[in-house]
């Protein structure tokens, strides 16, 4: 096709939203969505903004989108900064995926602006405290007693603590939750004196470190036909059971337990 000067706001408006839609679906891919969830959020934005066809391209690390109108295309991949949770903001993007074909760009992108500057993660010692409670909770669905349960909730508190601490220092998966749950494991056996359930309790104090989300995100990969995607959510997710089976088996033949 030839340029003509009519054709400059077109291909603007193409590539307005090619990029809108391409950081849609970063955003999806970071706050935890799967990966048909991201393909269709990207693809419902780019055609309700007004592209007559949008392809796209998800792996775990990086996302593409090529979209069509008008006999011209743009192309674009992304890198994926992080991948988290955060159902907050993955619930706010499929409103405003829902609601996208009767905004304009400008609308889209301002909403989508105003998402990624709202602050919706507690406090970290607010969460690594609901982490140790977490763990007490689940002592006492084991059958644990009082001295159990307390003893699950501070070592659930102290590895998730440390698993913080080795996470921000750019460990390996593998890394932090081998010495998380050894950490943990070892509080409550520094208190099996004290408690007639050591196994309810030491059970209970790693309850933190299984992924739950990569676990439910990589099986809803295959169930959808992504199995290259699948696989590498559920090999991450393998490498953390694995380190975290580690340094349990670690703290119990330390402790003389085996």
């Amino acid at each position: 096709m030839v340029d003509t000067p009519t054709d400059d706001p077109q291909r603007n408006e193409l590539e307005a939203i090619l990029q809108t839609s391409l950081e849609f679906g970063i955003r999806v891919q970071m706050s935890g969505g799967y990966t048909a969830r991201v393909r269709d959020s990207m693809q419902r934005v780019a055609l309700g903004l007004g592209a007559e066809r949008a392809e796209t391209w998800v792996s775990s690390g990086s996302i593409g989108l090529a979209v069509n109108r008008g006999g011209w295309s743009r192309t674009s991949v992304r890198t994926t900064p992080a991948i988290g949770v955060n159902f907050t903001e993955l619930s706010y993007l499929s409103r405003l995926a829902r609601d996208s074909a009767t905004m304009s760009i400008a609308e889209v992108q301002a909403e989508l602006a105003h998402i990624a500057q709202q602050e919706r993660r507690y406090p970290v010692i607010v969460v690594l405290l609901m982490l140790g409670v977490s763990c007490g909770s689940f002592a006492a669905l084991f059958g644990a007693d009082p001295v159990g349960i307390a003893a699950a909730a501070l070592a659930g508190f102290l590895g998730a603590s440390l698993r913080h601490l080795l996470m921000k220092r750019r460990f390996k998966p593998f890394i932090y939750c081998l010495f998380s749950a050894l950490l943990s494991a070892s509080v409550v056996m520094a208190f099996g004196s004290l408690t007639a359930t050591p196994d309810a309790a030491v059970t209970a104090s790693i309850i933190f470190l299984v992924p739950g989300v990569p676990l439910l995100n990589g099986t809803a990969d295959l169930l959808t036909s992504n199995y290259l995607n699948g696989v590498v959510r559920l090999t991450r997710a393998s490498v953390i059971l694995l380190g975290s089976a580690l340094g349990f088996t670690l703290a119990l033949v330390l402790w003389g337990h085996i």
